[in-house]
């Protein structure tokens, strides 16, 4: 038996999220039955309907136990998607012909930031891996307009206001240099609010002129150091995945 939610994941349905809200909104139906319950058990016998076509679960169930993990340097001009309505560039073409499992990305980059990224089909990992309790940290390099004030160095590291009303919890400020004209600051956080980065620099007065994830959690860019590049994890790496994750609960 596995969870309908998980299983639908796995198989490339769309995000947690989105298969989540599909389950919950009454649009997923086992054996003609709506289930609204994304922890409902099924088993090889059962037939599933989502977006207008059928699924037999014993047709993917050896898909849908099998975990892969893979990491990913995202690069720039490409979207933490696997498909776009729009026709820009996505993770997708990136993993084509390279990646053969279906997969779903676990931390977000936005188009115009590039860098590091899992992708896995392991929904319960990646929900541990994004839960905020366990503050997994996420490290970036943003390159700035102009040079820093030591003043706003000091209001990243105690949480700043941004847009929306939400303030940041504090960031870590490892390193700062001058470029130019330019300031380059390689910095720490542990949330993951849609453009947070950029938003925070913003209230500051500042703008990004470069964004780079660098670390996330146990992983460093060095393993997947150019743009574009994939690793697929081995079993000693996830073994340091999940003792990395212990000691974060």
């Amino acid at each position: 038996m596995i969870k309908l939610q998980t299983f639908l994941q796995k198989i490339g349905e769309g995000s947690r999220r989105e298969i989540g809200n599909l389950i919950i909104s009454g649009k997923v139906k086992v054996n003609g039955e709506i289930i609204r319950e994304p922890w409902f058990k099924v088993v090889e016998e059962d037939i599933i309907e989502i977006n207008n076509k059928k699924i037999h679960v014993k047709d993917k169930i050896e898909e849908a136990e099998n975990y892969v993990y893979y990491l990913i340097h995202k690069p720039v001009g490409y979207l933490s998607a696997l498909k776009d309505d729009r026709g820009r560039k996505t993770i997708t073409d990136l993993i084509k012909n390279k990646i053969k499992e279906k997969v779903f990305h676990v931390g977000r980059l936005d188009y115009n930031t590039s860098g590091l990224m899992l992708l896995t089909n392991d929904g319960d990992l990646a929900n541990l891996l994004l839960h905020p309790k366990r503050k997994i940290y996420k490290t970036y390099k943003v390159l700035i307009n102009k040079h820093i004030k030591e003043k706003d160095l000091k209001i990243l590291e105690n949480g700043i206001l941004i847009e929306g009303g939400y303030k940041t919890q504090p960031a870590t400020i490892e390193k700062v240099q001058k470029k130019g004209k330019y300031s380059e600051i390689t910095l720490s956080i542990h949330e993951g609010k849609k453009r947070q980065i950029r938003l925070m620099f913003k209230a500051l007065g500042y703008n990004v002129i470069k964004l780079k994830r660098i670390k996330f959690g146990p992983w460093n860019i060095s393993e997947v150091k150019n743009p574009g590049d994939i690793k697929k994890l081995n079993s000693e790496d996830i073994k340091k995945l999940k003792d990395y994750l212990k000691s974060r609960s």
